[in-house]
């Protein structure tokens, strides 16, 4: 028996986690948390039992569980895997104390491993903790580099192209938040949506995949597979290659996480032939059609400071956005805006990486005029 705690259980993830938890005996929930979606929360406590809870939403009273904050939740000693499901930066602070107390991380929160990269990194090489991707490309990935003991040469992941692939950026001035949140191929939440939308969570992905294998980003490629049915591949020394091959289904990889550390779906990688890069199923990927994507990886190469900044200024732009204060379009020239003033600090720790993500999230605000 595996007990397992949601950071995040309201959200789309969390929801799908505990989807997965519902049907497999051996996995007991312990711990779940939400940030104020309290009505959907009880119904889960009310399910799944667990022995604590939490919610931003203080005045909530729940019979036969606990109330108890994120961190400790993360660091109970009766805990064997912590799934983060939330957004923004909320959870980092639960995740750096999870790992030094060596749990095993399901992490499907992007701005976390971005913004405190070099924390939990230091973290994970100094405890015996894991951090298991949970976004299906770097899950992919992960899975493929377990397949083998040989040596990549190239990581190549995917991506749909979003609700506007084959359309001119400069073409998207009047589009909805309706229109951009309307993903040809994955259900997700309304933020990861709109950074699909505008490509920013590939750039971020791409950044992502860079850290966790200690890979150059100058040899991460993007390919275009508009159905999201392979999400990513590998070439090693040897000039083999294997893919990851499964439908568009987010399951699949919490499946693998909550499985830690066995792997159940082995039959998804196979040996992929180069030539079929080529073929029907993949588009040759422009950076150039997607200048939120070539921000992002600009500014996210820079690391340190740079990447804490760039997730709040994306934070604030995709909720100005959502909100109906900004234009589309005017994602990028806001986020720019934004970067270009901001004053690279190095040595971060816990404390740093806050106040610099609040505060370019407040400065992005500040020039939209909102």
């Amino acid at each position: 028996m595996k007990n397992i705690s949601v950071l995040g259980s309201t959200g789309s993830i969390g929801v799908q986690t505990l989807e997965i938890c519902r049907n497999l005996e051996n996995l007991n929930i312990i711990g779940l948390t939400c940030n104020k979606n309290t009505t959907l929360l009880k119904k889960q406590i009310k399910e799944f039992q667990p022995d604590y809870y939490w919610s931003n939403k203080k005045n909530i009273n729940i019979q036969n569980s606990k109330l108890k904050s994120p961190i400790n939740i993360a660091t109970d000693p009766n805990l064997d895997i912590l799934v983060v499901a939330t957004e923004g930066l909320s959870s980092l602070k639960p995740i750096i104390r999870s790992l030094e107390a060596s749990k095993v991380i399901a992490l499907a929160n992007k701005e976390s491993i971005l913004c405190g990269a070099e924390l939990i990194i230091e973290k994970l090489e100094m405890h015996s903790g894991k951090l298991i991707p949970l976004d299906s490309e770097p899950a992919s990935v992960k899975g493929i580099l377990s397949q083998t003991n040989k040596k990549p040469k190239k990581i190549i992941i995917t991506a749909s192209g979003g609700p506007f692939r084959g359309h001119k950026f400069n073409m998207l001035k009047h589009i909805t938040p309706d229109n951009a949140l309307n993903h040809p191929t994955w259900k997700m939440g309304k933020k990861i949506s709109i950074d699909s939308a505008t490509l920013m969570n590939k750039a971020f992905e791409v950044i992502e995949c860079s850290i966790l294998f200690n890979f150059p980003v100058d040899k991460i490629e993007v390919i275009l597979n508009p159905t999201s049915n392979i999400h990513a591949l590998v070439e090693f020394n040897d000039n083999s290659f294997i893919a990851a091959s499964y439908p568009p289904d987010m399951k699949i990889p919490i499946n693998e996480g909550l499985n830690y550390p066995e792997f159940k779906n082995n039959e998804i990688y196979c040996e992929f032939q180069k030539e079929k890069l080529n073929g029907s199923d993949f588009e040759p990927f422009k950076s150039s059609d997607y200048p939120v994507f070539e921000l992002g990886l600009e500014y996210g190469k820079r690391r340190g400071s740079w990447l804490v900044a760039l997730c709040g200024a994306d934070q604030a732009a995709v909720e100005l956005f959502l909100n109906k204060k900004i234009q589309f379009t005017d994602i990028p020239i806001l986020i720019e805006s934004v970067l270009k003033s901001h004053k690279e600090e190095t040595d971060l720790n816990i404390n740093s990486i806050y106040r610099i993500y609040q505060n370019t999230i407040n400065n992005t605000y500040d020039l939209a005029r909102v």
